[in-house]
């Protein structure tokens, strides 16, 4: 093989290696996701304590160490109702692995929520924000409204609005924030 092959063969070497390095590291792609806005400024999340259904205490600071999908949702929310069972999915999937979810209901009374979420057979956390204080700190003025959060509890990004969270293109992104240590 000439010194020119070799370099052009170590050269593509060279180029397939970074390429896989790159994808199994690869930088999270929130543009995938219509409408999801990532946040430049990384501010801290902030901090709430409310009660689930059952009026068990519920922090966000609970979840430090893991990436946090927090949504702000309602009964009467047509939209929430469309994306509810695709977030379960994503739940599930990848629960226990670095991951946590949490969806805040709001200004509804416990029962109408525990009453919603076992129509829509729903398995992930949920927490009541029954005077929408939680809800009007993050600016979830339009429900549903989700916010991504690492596991330092920097807000990565945020959407109005709901979207297909089962969808290949969420899923990836979780797995690639799952997956940046």
């Amino acid at each position: 093989m000439s010194s020119n092959n070799r370099s052009r063969a170590a050269r593509a070497i060279g180029a397939a290696l970074l390429i896989a390095a790159g994808s199994l590291h690869a930088a999270a792609d929130f543009k995938s996701i219509p409408k999801l806005e990532e946040m430049k400024d990384r501010s801290a999340a902030p901090d709430f304590t409310l009660s689930d259904p059952s009026g068990k205490k519920v922090s966000l600071k609970d979840y430090r160490g893991k990436i946090v999908f927090l949504n702000f949702w309602a009964t009467w929310c047509g939209p929430c109702r469309t994306e509810m069972p695709a977030m379960d999915r994503l739940y599930r999937e990848f629960k226990g692995k670095d991951f946590a979810m949490l969806a805040v209901n709001v200004k509804e009374k416990g029962d109408d929520a525990l009453k919603f979420m076992k129509e829509l057979k729903i398995s992930y956390p949920v927490a009541l924000d029954q005077d929408g204080e939680v809800g009007l700190l993050y600016g979830a003025w339009a429900l549903p409204t989700t916010y991504l959060i690492d596991r330092k509890g920097q807000v990565l990004a945020r959407m109005w609005g709901p979207a297909d969270w089962h969808s290949t293109s969420a899923r990836n992104l979780i797995k690639s924030l799952i997956e940046q240590k």
